[in-house]
C-alpha cells in the first residue's frame, strides 16, 4: 500500500467534495476552486473579447466558463479515485488475465465507475475494492446529477436576471413606481447568491446584460435620495461587492463600478 498515493486521493476527493457541496448546496455564492477556476477562464475570455469579431466570444463566454467548472470538479474527482486506487498494486486485475491494472487500464475503469456506464477491462479484486468502486459510482451519481441541477438553475437565474433588466428600463427605479422594484431585486440578489456564475453570462444587447444593468439602477436611484437607502441595502448581498452599508451614494456607485468590471468582457 503507498500511503502517499492514498492521502493525496483523499485530500483531494476531500477539497473537490467540499468546493462542490459549498457551491452547488450551500445557495452561498461559490467555493474557492470553482471561484478561481471561473475567473481565470475569465481574465482568458477579456483577451479573447478584444479582437475583432469576437461576437462568439461575448455569446459562449458564460456557457464555456460553467463547462470549465464543471470539467475541473470531473477531473479533480477522478484523478481523486485514480490515486487511491492505485495506492494498491492489487486494487483491479484485468477481467482477461487478472494481472495487475496498469495506470491507463485503471483511468478506464474510475471513468466508467464513475460515469456509472460499468464497462471497463479492469475490475475490483477484492470484496474491499469492489465496495470502493461502488462509492465511486456513487459518487460519480451525485456529481452528475448535481451539477446538472446546478446548470439549471442558473440558466434560470440568468433568464431572471435579463428579465429584471428589461423591468427596469420600462419601470424607472427613480421614479414614483421606483419603490415596486424592490421585491423583484431581492429575489434577484437571493438567486445570484445562489449561483453567481450567472454574472458570466453576457449579451450583445448592453442594456440586457446583468452587471451592467445593476450598475445602472445604483446610478439611477441615487437620484432618489429617499430610496438610496433601501436599494444599497438590498445591492450591498450581491456576491463579490465589496461596499460598506453606511457609503454615501458616490462612494457606493464606485463601488458598484468596480464590481461590475469583475464580470465585464470590456478591456479594462
Amino acid at each position: 500500500m503507498n500511503i502517499m498515493l492514498l492521502t493525496a486521493g483523499i485530500l483531494l476527493l476531500g477539497v473537490t467534495a467540499l468546493d462542490f457541496g459549498y457551491t452547488t448546496i450551500s445557495a452561498n455564492r461559490s467555493g474557492p476552486l470553482t471561484r478561481r477556476t471561473a475567473a481565470g477562464l475569465w481574465a482568458a475570455f477579456r483577451i479573447l473579447g478584444r479582437a475583432p469579431g469576437s461576437n462568439p466570444v461575448v455569446r459562449l463566454a458564460g456557457p464555456l466558463v460553467m463547462s470549465g467548472v464543471a470539467i475541473m470538479w470531473i477531473v479533480l474527482t477522478a484523478v481523486g479515485w485514480l490515486l487511491i486506487f492505485r495506492s494498491h498494486p492489487q486494487s483491479l486485475v484485468m477481467t482477461s488475465s487478472t494481472d495487475p491494472a496498469g495506470w491507463l487500464d485503471t483511468m478506464a475503469f474510475v471513468g466508467s465507475a464513475f460515469s456509472t456506464v460499468g464497462a471497463s477491462n479492469a475490475r475490483p479484486a477484492s470484496s474491499l475494492w469492489d465496495n470502493v468502486s461502488m462509492v465511486t459510482a456513487i459518487n460519480g451519481m451525485v456529481v452528475l446529477t448535481l451539477s446538472v441541477t446546478f446548470v439549471l438553475n442558473i440558466t434560470q437565474t440568468v433568464a431572471a436576471g435579463r428579465g429584471f433588466s428589461a423591468l427596469i428600463r420600462d419601470r424607472d427605479p427613480a421614479g414614483e413606481e421606483g419603490g415596486q422594484l424592490l421585491p423583484d431585486l431581492s429575489n434577484l440578489v437571493a438567486r445570484l447568491n445562489a449561483s453567481p456564475l450567472a454574472l458570466y453570462y453576457s449579451t450583445l444587447r448592453q442594456d440586457r446584460s446583468l452587471p451592467e444593468s445593476l450598475l445602472w439602477l445604483a446610478k439611477r436611484v441615487v437620484a432618489r435620495p429617499s430610496e438610496f437607502p433601501r436599494y444599497r441595502y438590498v445591492l450591498l448581498d450581491l456576491p463579490y461587492l465589496e461596499a460598506d452599508e453606511n457609503s454615501d451614494p458616490d462612494d457606493f456607485v464606485k463601488a458598484m463600478e468596480s464590481w461590475t468590471r469583475q464580470f465585464s468582457l470590456s478591456p479594462q
